[in-house]
């Protein structure tokens, strides 16, 4: 069934209109028809509708019933992923947003070959992510679709996240001892995961998130991608708060 993130503001008399990329996927590409069903998604419930009418460019679709359906967690996972070369940041963004990950946060590090510096070329990206997080959202049947906060350097990203009531978890290479299963041990419901690019984290950047209180683990003896390090890490959080594999 196609589903159609929108907010409850935008549901008006139990009508709901389709529009922009959206109508014309549904119209054009999966031909639907009068009368056929999709779901409507927002951030508080799922519902059924039925188109009832084309009109221009929407899609006029109305009220059937509301469902029980939540997929969502209740960890709430911000994966901070250092920016990594080619088009890995899609491949990224498209599996974490699979597992659960309920937003991300674009990071410039020292290592970063990408920087970004054009602001025309950092914008086009921030759409193709933002595009990949809702397109992925409806394949896996998420509730919600992820946030792609701008991109950011380390700076700034401290200064959002220091004196929230969160755990935040980096993976490095260099820490040999205390592992993400030994970190969790917070009870808290809310995690910044902090992967570095392919250059990883040189260790005034881990010196600067200490400060905050990050704690820093190893994932295992082997040496993961900066493409596989994030899956890895929101995955066991989740196992081991039963959010994931039952």
């Amino acid at each position: 069934m196609f589903r159609y993130f929108t907010n409850e503001s935008k549901i008006i008399n139990q009508i709901v209109n389709i529009k922009g990329t959206d109508a014309k996927h549904l119209k054009n590409t999966l031909r639907a028809e009068i009368g056929q069903e999709v779901a409507i998604v927002t951030e508080e419930a799922e519902y059924v509708y039925n188109i009832l009418d084309f009109i221009n460019d929407e899609i006029v679709c109305k009220f059937n019933h509301k469902t029980d359906i939540n997929n969502e967690s209740n960890i709430h996972i911000t994966l901070v992923q250092g920016l990594p070369k080619q088009a890995k940041m899609e491949d990224i963004i498209q599996q974490n947003v699979e597992v659960g990950v309920k937003s991300f946060i674009p990071l410039i590090t020292e290592r970063c070959v990408v920087k970004l510096n054009d602001k025309s070329r950092e914008l086009k990206k921030l759409e193709r992510w933002r595009k990949v997080a809702h397109e992925s959202s409806k394949q896996s049947k998420r509730n919600i679709v992820p946030n792609v906060f701008d991109v950011m350097t380390l700076k700034e990203l401290i200064a959002k996240i220091k004196d929230e009531n969160a755990q935040i978890i980096v993976p490095y290479e260099l820490e040999g001892n205390k592992t993400l299963k030994e970190a969790l041990t917070s009870g808290k419901d809310k995690y910044y995961i902090i992967i570095g690019p392919e250059g990883g984290f040189d260790e005034n950047e881990i010196a600067k998130l200490q400060e905050i209180g990050a704690d820093i683990v190893t994932l295992g003896k082997r040496i993961l991608r900066t493409e596989t390090a994030g899956i890895v890490a929101s995955s066991i959080i989740l196992f081991a708060n039963n959010e994931m594999g039952r």
